[in-house]
């Protein structure tokens, strides 16, 4: 057997920061704005009309349009924008994601409680684990990230999972 691969299986080869695994970014907060939600719910073609207009939302009892299931991306792009826009590092910047070879894997959502338009919601991100597939030409991230309402508590618990495909 080479030195190479014996280095292979005692060291992880890949791109990833493995010491940032705990790491919680700071909470950022940011406003769901009522044309976000319209232009995401036109996109998925929604026909729940308590995310298409405002006067069947409120008529169902909704101070506004409800975000659409899969919305929460939305909000975490916006917190990646407000912490660039604070200066403050994203997740995926401490973690060390290339990506030009960065892939999406999977997305959960659990939802606790809905998303309005015109709500402020905090969301905080933490690097939950990071593991190794296919003798390492796979290496994952874990990243859990909560939205958060000041009156109504957790709203939103996403967890998704990135990864690098890496050179043989």
């Amino acid at each position: 057997m080479s030195g190479d691969g014996a280095a292979a299986t005692a060291r992880p080869r890949g791109i990833f920061r493995r010491e940032t695994k705990g790491f919680s970014a700071a909470p950022v907060t940011v406003r769901v704005e009522r044309g976000r939600v319209l232009s995401f719910a036109r996109l998925l073609g929604e026909t729940d009309p308590v995310c298409t207009d405002v006067a069947a939302a409120r008529a169902k009892g909704h101070p506004d349009v409800v975000a659409p299931p899969s919305f929460p991306m939305v909000v975490e792009m916006l917190a990646h924008e407000e912490r660039s826009r604070q200066g403050v590092p994203n997740p995926t910047e401490v973690i060390g994601c290339d990506f030009r070879r960065l892939l999406h894997g999977e997305q959960h959502h659990t939802y606790e409680g809905p998303v309005y338009a015109g709500d402020e919601v905090s969301v905080g991100t933490t690097v939950v684990d990071f593991y190794d597939k296919r003798g390492g030409l796979l290496e994952f991230v874990v990243l859990e990230s909560t939205i958060h309402h000041d009156d109504r508590g957790v709203l939103v618990r996403a967890r998704r999972t990135l990864l690098h495909r890496l050179d043989r």
